[in-house]
């Protein structure tokens, strides 16, 4: 099966059982299995892009139908993930990035496995509780709630005006057992675990069987709240949370990174002790300002991250050593190997990366292999056992040539890579399909179907055939499962995309390594199309988002030119980057030196490119303003040279419009 192939039949698979899993309540497989699903997509997506709709990009599944909807005052987000010390370490350092070496306090506790909920108290009285749905907006199930007799109706202590309560719901271990039983007993289907059955217990319509269940619940975080509402700690929420009489874990703690490490150690060898289900452990930012400093990023918290299990590991077979080709042409291979279940997943397919990697393993087809899953970590192949061979073990057959359009491959660097661009189908297929997702061309009706059909028919060639499907309007509606409206809806969509925005446009090239946020930065920088790709090198790489490898990137790209920009022009109206009303420092360069008292150096980057202005690494004649703080050093002396214009502490909050 070809990447691409693959791909779409991954991200089916996953949006049912996300569908099944989060909003209908009757999860088909495991966590760990629907895991293996995930990871394997994400693999894939690291070797051909992620699209715009693509499961990766979603925190959960959209509410269904039989709850009335409600969104969230404040998002129900994801928490990154670490596996070990190192990564927690890695974690710490970024924060201390942001936080000018501040001492960090943790708050650690359980990660429970169970349905996450919102109670929303107004006036200290419970008037909502809501399931987390797909982060943003989720499903009022308040009625249901009040069943739990843990959770008082009415708050006493400190009450604010309004304020969300985050928690987890699920069944002890115990209860579990019984309702599965009693379910048994009546001749009905068993759930398949304690979370399932709190996820189907919580969602039911029936008040009467659902106060027959007894659904518990830890409450563990802060949502959105009015301004009445004054903590100063995760500690002090802890406090404000137990003196209101609602349930909190009893292995929380809080200390240094330390005690955060050994405080995981501990929680995870409770596990099997627990008369509930933990997936790991939480580890937070105690101080609620330093939080805020903190911040987000994407759709998690920068001051959390959940702490993973350790690796499962199981020798397989191989079966086979296979090659794909992605979108940008890296040809890469992947190991089939004989099912084996790891951590409750069915590992079926391993990525090898790159020519590196194969030849590091030494692997051939029959090898018996140790493969390794950690949690989110994608399965990999840690190493082969030479001593069980056989003799009967064959040499992995590399291809010389393109294994999608036969055009010969060359190695670059650990990849091979096969340079025929849009003649090689399978590059061809895997622009098209992000040149026209969501965030980048935007072009509804254009599903992997008609895709499949436009390209082998020869209607679309390169991108800019696209826009010239007119040619073929007879063809397409005569097309079996395409019917007449359909085609002229795509025909309406793809004449709205003929005036895309500059960053959109960018996007959409798919030029490695420039997403969504670097090609916003780079419209705002050069406002047209034309500026953006006449730029040269030393320009480029001065831009703070860009540096040394991207900027490279971006210029092979316009070199190559895969896509047939020129043809693309010709098609459409590329609309101008539009400067707002409060991007004052638009254009502007500034760089940063020395430390502030009140400031990270990463903070005054986020607040310059929030006003349009560009943080740059070196002073050059270029060089618009040089912000500086104590120790500036030489950047500060090469400034004075210059005759750039000094912005010191004193002045940041007049010059940054903060």
């Amino acid at each position: 099966m070809s990447v691409s192939d693959e791909i779409k039949k991954l991200k089916a698979e996953i949006e049912r059982h996300n569908r099944l899993y989060h909003a209908e309540n009757s999860a088909e497989i495991s966590d760990e299995e629907f895991d293996a699903l995930y990871q394997r997509l994400k693999t894939l997506e690291q070797e051909v892009g992620v699209s715009e709709d693509s499961p990766t990009r979603t925190v959960g599944a959209k509410p269904s139908r039989g709850f009335e909807k409600y969104t969230h005052l404040k998002p129900m987000l994801s928490l990154a993930n670490v596996f070990n010390n190192e990564d927690f370490e890695k974690f710490e350092e970024r924060i201390q990035k942001r936080t000018i070496n501040e001492k960090i306090i943790y708050a650690i506790e359980p990660k429970f496995d169970g349905i996450g909920i919102s109670l929303t108290y107004e006036d200290g009285l419970l008037t909502k509780a809501v399931t987390r749905g797909d982060g943003e907006v989720g499903e009022v199930v308040t009625e249901n709630i009040r069943t739990i007799k843990k959770i008082p109706h009415s708050l006493k202590y400190n009450v604010p005006k309004i304020i969300e309560l985050r928690g987890e719901i699920f069944f002890n271990l115990n209860d579990f057992r019984d309702i599965n039983k009693k379910i048994e007993t009546e001749g009905g289907k068993q759930f398949v675990n304690p979370r399932n059955a709190a996820a189907g217990t919580l969602r039911n319509l029936d008040i009467t069987l659902v106060k027959q269940r007894p659904l518990d619940i830890f409450v563990y975080a802060l949502g959105g709240h009015s301004d009445d509402l004054v903590l100063k700690s995760h500690k002090d929420f802890i406090d404000f949370l137990t003196k209101n009489h609602l349930p909190v874990s009893d292995q929380i703690k809080y200390g240094d990174k330390l005690v955060a490490e050994a405080t995981v150690k501990n929680i995870l060898s409770l596990r099997d002790s627990l008369n509930y289900e933990i997936d790991g452990a939480v580890v937070k930012v105690n101080d609620i300002d330093m939080q805020n400093k903190l911040g987000f990023v994407s759709k998690a918290p920068r001051w959390a991250v959940a702490w993973k299990f350790p690796a499962s590991e199981k020798y397989s077979k191989v079966n086979d050593v296979l090659f794909s080709v992605g979108r940008t042409g890296i040809v890469t291979p992947y190991a089939t190997i004989e099912p084996v279940l790891i951590a409750g997943a069915n590992i079926s397919n391993v990525s090898l990366h790159n020519m590196d990697e194969l030849s590091r393993l030494d692997i051939k087809v029959g090898d018996s292999v140790l493969v390794k899953r950690a949690g989110d970590v994608i399965p990999q192949i840690v190493k082969v056992n030479p001593e069980v061979r056989s003799g009967a073990e064959t040499d992995v057959r590399i291809p010389v040539n393109c294994p999608s359009c036969s055009n010969q491959l060359r190695l670059d660097g650990p990849f091979l890579k096969c340079d025929a661009g849009m003649n090689c189908n399978k590059q061809l297929f895997g622009y098209f399909e992000h040149f026209v997702s969501r965030k980048a061309m935007n072009i509804d009706g254009l599903g992997y179907k008609i895709n499949t059909h436009l390209i082998n028919l020869g209607y679309v060639k390169q991108a800019s055939d696209l826009f010239k499907l007119k040619d073929h309007e007879a063809e397409l509606k005569s097309l079996d499962g395409f019917g007449e409206k359909s085609i002229d809806n795509l025909f309406q969509s793809i004449e709205e995309a003929r005036r895309p925005k500059l960053e959109t446009f960018i996007n959409a090239l798919g030029i490695p390594e420039v997403g969504e946020t670097t090609s916003s930065g780079l419209a705002r920088h050069y406002k047209n199309f034309e500026n953006f790709r006449s730029a040269s090198l030393d320009d480029l790489i001065q831009l703070d988002s860009i540096g040394e490898v991207v900027a490279h990137h971006i210029k092979k790209f316009f070199e190559k030119d895969p896509v047939g920009i020129d043809s693309l022009l010709d098609q459409l109206d590329i609309q101008d980057f539009i400067v707002s009303s409060d991007s004052h420092l638009d254009g502007i360069r500034i760089v940063i030196t020395g430390s502030f008292q009140n400031y990270s150096r990463d903070e005054l980057k986020d607040i310059i490119k929030s006003k349009g202005g560009i943080p740059s690494s070196s002073i050059s004649s270029n060089t618009n303003f040089l912000l500086y703080g104590e120790k500036a050093g030489s950047k500060y002396k090469k400034a004075l040279d210059l005759g750039i214009e000094l912005v010191d502490e004193n002045k940041l909050k007049e010059f940054l419009k903060i």
